[in-house]
């Protein structure tokens, strides 16, 4: 990535950064992320940070004697590592995120994966805990749950505390799946990001996994959507600009410039940033000056359902039992690594190609998920589509083994044929 010298951002250069990072097809990866909640099986409460054995600080240590890594340190606190294997960083209610390293197919993939929950498990007989593995923790009160020792959750705490009401319940009890994705030029950037937004309300369907909450059915298949609802209007969901045909990197750009920041760098560590629109610090020179670290940082409290680094990553996704967790990324790898999968994705999420549409068709997935029938069935064929790519050579589905397998085992839990054909 190049270098960006501070105090000389601007429109123009934000789109560059977003266009710098295009390769070419040969050179795509496939990324994830997973988040876990640990808790004491004694009361089933979330772990708290500090203690010798049921806490998240004892996870980080244990992990690290297993897996090595640099240790990520805050004052005094281990809030993260960083190894080979990827990163381990800590999330604010006491949750654990691994994130892969890119990988170049979904087989090198899958055993990274392994290898991380295989600790996971170890984990869970050394340290006497248990790992949910649902999207909403379903027992615990939101204000039993622990705070983290982080200053970037402090700051978010308040910020978004005064602008959702469920924004604390997502910030400590909730956990999901994240997968990143590499584009080749803009117009690919735009396809892609375009057919994954259409196809949201069908994944959101097929993932939903946290029906419960504070002991009791929500009334939703997937709370953790409704959770996000309320936690801030102004930086999820998904932007009205998505839904423009026209839409491009420059008018994620400039929506992305016009979402308050929560904060920034400075000298003294991350300090609160106001809430102002990130817009307005751009003209700022000398030491109040902002560069592409500040940018980046800014980018991570984007949280619509698809989003864009330097790379594309869907968020949608409750997380799912162990078996299940690979077929997140195996179903965007087929979908958006095939030139007829992108084509095909994008016609079936036609019907949904405006805010009204889109917001409704989420409203149904995550209240019914595949209870709908009309979910239902655009779920059997976007399986397909996405089992006929990955067998057809989409980048990154490996040659090992068969990479659609995550997807049958998904299609045989959710109870679903996978249907229809990449044109």
């Amino acid at each position: 990535m190049t270098l960006f010298d501070r105090g000389t951002l601007s429109c123009p250069r934000l789109v560059d950064y977003f266009l710098q990072a295009a390769r070419p097809k040969e050179r795509f990866a496939v990324g994830m992320e997973v988040e876990k909640l640990g808790t004491d099986p004694a009361n089933g409460g979330a772990l708290p940070y500090d203690g010798a054995r049921r806490s998240v600080r004892a996870v980080l240590a244990a992990y690290h004697a297993r897996r090595g890594g640099q240790t990520i340190h805050e004052g005094d606190h281990l809030i993260g590592l960083d190894g080979t294997w990827g990163t381990l960083s800590l999330e604010p209610g006491g949750q654990t995120e691994w994130s892969s390293r890119p990988a170049p197919t979904l087989d090198v993939l899958r055993i990274d994966l392994k290898a991380h929950l295989d600790v996971m498990r170890e984990l869970e007989v050394a340290l006497g805990i248990r790992w949910l593995d649902v999207g909403v923790h379903p027992t615990q009160a939101v204000a039993e749950a622990p705070w983290m020792p982080k200053a970037r959750y402090v700051i978010m705490r308040d910020h978004l505390g005064a602008r959702g009401r469920l924004a604390h319940r997502m910030m400590k009890q909730t956990t999901g799946i994240q997968a990143a994705f590499d584009f080749s030029s803009a117009e690919d950037w735009s396809r892609k990001f375009r057919t994954a937004a259409l196809t949201m309300p069908v994944a959101v369907a097929l993932f939903a996994n946290s029906s419960r909450a504070d002991g009791a059915e929500t009334g939703w298949r997937s709370f953790r959507q409704a959770i996000w609802r309320e936690t801030d209007p102004d930086r999820c969901g998904l932007p009205t600009v998505v839904f423009d045909p026209a839409f491009d990197i420059e008018a994620w750009v400039e929506h992305v410039l016009d979402v308050p920041a929560i904060f920034r760098y400075r000298h003294q560590g991350l300090v609160g940033a106001g809430g102002r629109p990130f817009r307005e610090y751009l003209d700022r020179v000398g030491c109040d000056s902002v560069g592409i670290d500040d940018w980046e940082l800014h980018l991570s409290t984007v949280f619509t359902e698809v989003r864009s680094y330097s790379y594309i990553e869907v968020r949608a996704h409750d997380l799912q039992p162990d078996p299940l967790i690979l077929s997140v990324p195996a179903f965007w790898t087929g979908i958006l690594y095939h030139d007829g999968a992108l084509d095909a994705a994008r016609e079936l999420g036609a019907p949904y190609d405006s805010p009204a549409a889109w917001a409704d068709a989420m409203e149904r997935a995550a209240r019914a998920a595949l209870d709908d029938p009309e979910l239902r069935d655009r779920a059997a064929q976007a399986l397909g589509i996405a089992v006929h790519a990955l067998r057809d050579g989409a980048a990154c589905a490996g040659s090992s083994s068969d990479a659609a397998a995550p997807l049958l085992e998904l299609a045989e839990a959710r109870g679903i044929t996978p249907a229809g054909a990449v044109r």
